[in-house]
């Protein structure tokens, strides 16, 4: 697991929305990514991959629409939390990244189609999917906040913070959000790091919080960290357990 956290770290660097493919996934990266899908399976949430290119019909008369890919994954819950679909969905999408596939989130999909092509069992529900194939556009940096927006510290208490907590958030600030709003703060304290919603951004700013939850454990282990998650007050803290530096 340690080496996919710093694969997964090098490819958050890497990743972003990519609208235009010039082709699917090859045979081979699909039974990579088949192999992926199995390994982050939990009790009530799995990843499906499947191929329609009418799943990328846009919603919004034409606007954003996925062109040059038929190849998809769904990513499936069973009352599960928003945010572990943000956060098992993200590692998913990282290691498209680090195959050199390109991705993009999508929370308005024609559900009815996505469901004709990878079935669900009773009490299961689509959340997201993403579109998956080879990039045909360029690396786009999306807009992002900066960290002191995001965690309402100053240029010098963020130099001052430990090398863990600095590369989690830094890594954080790269997670892709819904129309990039961030819908989150992030609350740096001793030994800890925090992120609380303060927008529900359409609905996905769980999901969205999920995803960065997952990118603040990508930094802080790419700085020798392992930790876990627990709740506080209204929001998940992220607390070390474990240093290997």
């Amino acid at each position: 697991m340690e080496f996919l956290m710093e694969r997964w770290y090098m490819a958050a660097g890497q990743r972003f929305s990519v609208r235009k493919y010039s082709d699917s996934p090859s045979g081979e990266d699909i039974r990579s990514l088949l192999k992926t899908a199995k390994m982050l399976e939990v009790s009530n949430m799995r990843v499906a991959i499947g191929f329609c290119e009418r799943i990328f019909s846009s919603l919004f008369m034409g606007l954003g629409r996925i062109k040059g890919t038929d190849c998809f994954a769904a990513f499936i819950g069973k009352d599960t939390e928003p945010a572990a679909v943000g956060y098992l969905g993200e590692a998913f999408i990282l290691e498209c990244t680090a195959l050199g596939l390109g991705t993009c989130w999508l929370g308005a999909f024609h559900k009815g189609k996505v469901a004709k092509v990878v079935k669900t069992e009773k009490g299961e529900e689509i959340a997201c999917i993403t579109a998956v194939g080879v990039a045909a556009e360029p690396y786009a940096a999306r807009p992002r906040k900066s960290l002191q927006t995001l965690t309402g510290l100053n240029n010098k208490q963020l130099t001052e913070l430990p090398e863990w907590q600095l590369r989690a958030l830094e890594c954080a600030r790269l997670a892709p959000s819904a129309v990039n709003a961030q819908p989150y703060e992030f609350i740096v304290e001793d030994g800890s790091i925090g992120i609380r919603r303060i927008s529900p951004n359409f609905g996905y700013g769980e999901v969205d919080c999920g995803i960065a939850m997952l990118h603040i454990e990508l930094g802080a282990a790419h700085a020798g960290v392992s930790g876990k998650w627990d709740k506080k007050d209204d929001y998940a803290i992220f607390v070390p357990i474990a240093y290997d530096r």
